[in-house]
């Protein structure tokens, strides 16, 4: 069956002028709360607040909390714990809280680019960053990772960098959707010619701790210059997308100073019961437990994940070295958009088109679930492709 035309217009086209409409999102937000299993998702599954008592957070004293505005810029407390995440090589007054990593890369588009600036943008990737940087009349050139491997393509970076002189570099690492992550060594590369070419690097670091090899270093704990910001937040690796809190971090103060500006216009203050709960949760020993949870998590299901394929030639998965998701390729189409509305049709089974990424013929499958329902939807997921597979071709 093909794709109604009401929903491909509610995932086409823009917004307003200039911004177009989110895909990933608009997709998610349009099938998931009635999706029977949601295979959509790249974080790990959300801890209880009666968890979070395992993990230092006392509820008889969030109970005592005042349910005032707080700090808007997000309390010391709290961003003296995230400095701390980068071995204090952020200073606390060069970190602003945010709603979300969402919100942290609003800020830092606004921030850092403008109308007919050069943007680098890691590729593919969630769309968020490309879509607002359109809005404001960037010029985005595209850093496209290729298959089998998704590396980042640190050479093309290092020819653009000293052939455009570009703005700024935005890279998204662990990288969402194929969860390739740089080595320290290539990150030091572009780091210093980032330096050399007095160029912004921006790092989405979201998933940051989710890696199953080498432990992944930040571009904070690497840069030598002030003109790099970390964007991360506590959605993903961590299981606490509810808590809404995120951060900008930069080694340069003036930039931190104009990011909480903007947000003076967005969303003022992080929530107060969600900033006092972080302060707590990102004391170095629970930040350890938490990602050895996220990965431990993701390992068990790529274990069910693997224990299904043999035999099989209904998908072509990259086994991510990092992230709570796999990314795959399927085979016998490339019109998996279509593919993915039909499984969610037919299944109720909700997976991440390519299409969302600019990227056909892939679908995200998140494997961030409970195992006992991964099983299940991915063991579904499966019977649908066997069912779905006539009835496509390449």
């Amino acid at each position: 069956m093909e794709v109604p035309r009401e929903l491909l217009s509610s995932l086409e086209g823009e917004v307003i002028s200039g911004l177009p409409i989110f895909c990933l999102e608009r997709w998610q937000s349009l099938h998931e709360t009635a999706a029977k299993i949601n295979l959509s998702e790249s974080g790990v599954y959300p801890l209880t607040l009666e968890e979070l008592a395992d993990y230092g957070v006392s509820i008889k004293d969030v109970l005592k909390l005042e349910l005032g505005y707080g700090w808007t810029k997000g309390s010391p407390e709290l961003r003296e714990a995230i400095s701390k995440l980068y071995g204090s090589s952020v200073d606390p007054d060069n970190i602003v809280v945010t709603a979300g990593s969402a919100e942290a890369n609003l800020l830092v588009v606004l921030s850092v680019a403008s109308s007919g600036d050069i943007v680098l943008v890691d590729s593919p990737n969630y769309m968020q960053v490309s879509g607002l940087l359109k809005l404001v009349g960037a010029r985005v050139m595209y850093l496209e990772r290729e298959p089998p491997k998704w590396n980042f393509p640190l050479q093309r970076a290092l020819e653009l960098l000293g052939r455009l002189k570009p703005k700024a570099v935005f890279v998204t690492d662990p990288n969402n959707p194929t969860g390739s992550y740089m080595t320290k060594r290539e990150i030091e590369e572009l780091a210093l010619e980032a330096e050399r070419r007095g160029v912004t690097l921006v790092f989405d670091e979201v998933y940051w701790g989710t890696e199953r090899g080498e432990p992944k270093v930040s571009i904070a704990q690497i840069s030598t210059s002030e003109s790099f910001i970390s964007v991360s937040g506590l959605s993903k690796t961590y299981g606490l997308p509810g808590l809404r809190i995120g951060w900008l971090a930069t080694g340069s103060r003036s930039l931190a100073n104009r990011a909480w500006s903007i947000k003076d216009y967005v969303s003022i203050a992080p929530s107060a019961l969600s900033d006092r709960i972080s302060s707590k949760i990102l004391q170095p020993d629970v930040v350890s437990k938490l990602r050895s949870r996220a990965r431990r998590i993701v390992s068990k299901n790529l274990e069910i994940l693997n224990s299904l394929l043999p035999g099989s030639e209904l998908i072509d998965p990259h086994l991510n070295p990092a992230g709570a998701y796999v990314w795959t390729r399927i085979p016998w189409t490339t019109d998996t958009l279509r593919l993915s509305y039909n499984v969610y049709r037919d299944s109720g089974i909700l997976v991440a088109p390519g299409e969302c990424f600019n990227t056909e013929g892939y679908m995200r499958i998140s494997a961030g679930l409970k195992s006992e329902i991964f099983r299940i939807g991915f063991t579904k997921l499966l019977e649908t492709l066997k069912d779905l597979k006539n009835s496509f071709s390449l």
